[in-house]
């Protein structure tokens, strides 16, 4: 994410679509896309102890299960991390993982269990989501684009996206 943003400081990206931990990037313009809930993906079955009887989890029972993060610097894993520290409930992973499809093979074949924001795990239908019921980890997807006038091309794309 630092090559993205440098690379939009200096002129050789014109736009990017990104997850950022704030809105506010020194030198850039950020625009909300959208603000997403994440949640919790298991093997299809898999008993979580400790759900309410809305099917709802904890940040602390996640914590107890053997648990697939991504990549420390994945805006994924920064959204987690921080979710964590505010519940102040401390975690260990089990594997950790750069690629959202490995996470699902882990958790389909039921080596652990993965937080992702639901957009993604709505690709893997055949896993089960739970929400949590407090503290819930979220991620915003913003465009950023270097201050000043767009070229007509971002700023047509820009125009479309309003």
């Amino acid at each position: 994410m630092t090559d993205i943003r440098q690379a939009l400081r200096e002129g050789t990206v014109d736009l990017a679509v990104v997850a950022l931990d704030r809105q506010q990037q020194r030198g850039l313009v950020t625009r909300l896309l959208a603000r997403e809930e994440m949640v919790l993906v298991s093997a299809p079955g898999r008993v979580l102890g400790g759900t309410g009887p809305d099917g709802r989890v904890t940040l602390a029972e996640a914590a107890r299960l053997p648990l697939v993060d991504f990549t420390p610097g994945w805006a994924i894993r920064l959204a987690v991390d921080r979710a964590f520290r505010a519940a102040a409930v401390e975690r260990e992973s089990t594997f950790e993982v750069n690629d959202i499809v490995a996470a699902s093979e882990l958790v389909r074949a039921d080596l652990g269990v993965c937080v992702m924001p639901i957009s993604i795990a709505d690709r893997f239908p055949d896993l089960d989501k739970h929400r949590f019921d407090r503290h819930a980890p979220s991620w915003k997807v913003m465009v950023v684009q270097p201050r000043g006038e767009a070229p007509p091309a971002v700023a047509a794309l820009l125009r479309h996206m309003a």
